[in-house]
């Protein structure tokens, strides 16, 4: 599933940096190896809401094996619950849902982490999307 996760992440870049005109994603260094984070701009996470970019992350990954990092303001916090199997607070937003909300507020973007190797990943997910804005 990390493979496909990095895959997923290099596609997803791609097809925002080949989209219309905007400033380039920027690739975060971390003291962390096997991590790439790539860090949206505002024009590339409304690029990549209107591509759908957050709909491959559930095709790919379904609901359990990526995580989310909503804004304080995020209208989808108030779906966070517990579960006890995963022994972690949950939230059943979508990629979708992720990026578009923060697409949609001024100077709202995201930023992507992709760990390589999922024995390192945070809680077990290759892929962690984080809102700011």
């Amino acid at each position: 599933m990390a493979g496909a996760a990095f895959s997923l992440a290099v596609a997803t870049g791609g097809a925002i940096l080949a989209g219309p005109p905007a400033q380039a994603a920027r690739i975060v260094e971390t003291s962390q190896p096997g991590v790439v984070v790539i860090e949206l701009s505002h024009a590339d996470t409304v690029a990549a809401a209107h591509l759908g970019a957050g709909r491959v992350i559930n095709a790919v990954l379904g609901n359990d094996y990526w995580g989310v990092i909503l804004d304080n303001d995020s209208r989808y916090r108030a779906g966070a619950y517990y579960r006890p199997d995963k022994a972690a607070s949950w939230n059943d937003v979508t990629g979708h849902q992720v990026i578009s909300e923060a697409a949609a507020h001024p100077g709202g973007r995201v930023v992507i982490a992709v760990y390589v190797d999922r024995t390192e990943s945070l809680n077990g997910h290759p892929l962690w999307i984080q809102q700011v804005w």
